[in-house]
């Protein structure tokens, strides 16, 4: 069995006792799990990350998780490295479903490759698996933060070079421009 990994940012809700009820839940990352999840993002730092969260638990045992989300974070930026602050508003909605199973969904990402755009879709249209009726709401929130981030943040005014080239390849010559040579020899003893 593989070992289990406890994220970074873990809120347990438990929601067998919430049958047919609405429960509100506001959760805030602490310091140490803010630089944990700036590690695992590889970022330059979370300020804050905290939510606003509602539970609505159906007559069925599944869970609508949903309300917003807010984060302060600092990246590099892609063309510079510098710090580039982002502020990140963005609103968490997630059904979860004790009658979906972890062994429905697939295990591997290159599992994905092989499925058509409509099983793409329905897979993305499939609950969240409900698991002894727990969901950790903090990862949820980290997961949504990862999405939410810029995935190519830029300073004002930073500008990626066009060409970057290393020294080795400046000084290899273009296997093309010697196929042009031989073409031009070969048209002229025509």
């Amino acid at each position: 069995m593989p070992e289990q990994i406890t994220p970074e940012f873990s809120r347990i809700v438990n929601t067998d006792e919430q049958v047919g009820k609405k429960s509100k839940i506001e959760i805030e990352a602490n310091e140490k799990e803010r630089k944990a999840l700036a590690e695992r993002f590889e970022l330059i730092a979370i300020n804050s990350l905290k939510a606003t969260l509602t539970t609505t638990t159906a007559g069925n045992g599944e869970v609508t998780l949903r309300g917003p989300m807010h984060a302060d974070i600092v990246q590099r930026c892609v063309a510079t490295l510098e710090p580039v602050p982002e502020t990140i508003e963005d609103e968490v909605e997630v059904l979860f479903s004790p009658h979906v199973s972890e062994d429905d969904l697939p295990s591997n990402p290159d599992d994905l490759d092989d499925l058509s755009e409509e099983e793409l879709m329905a897979l993305l249209d499939q609950p969240e698996p409900l698991v002894d009726g727990k969901i950790d709401v903090g990862e949820v929130v980290a997961q949504f933060l990862a999405v939410a981030m810029d995935p190519y943040p830029r300073k004002d005014g930073a500008k990626v070079a066009d060409v970057v080239k290393s020294e080795d390849e400046e000084e290899r010559p273009n296997p093309f421009a010697k196929l042009a040579g031989l073409k031009d020899k070969l048209e002229k003893k025509n």
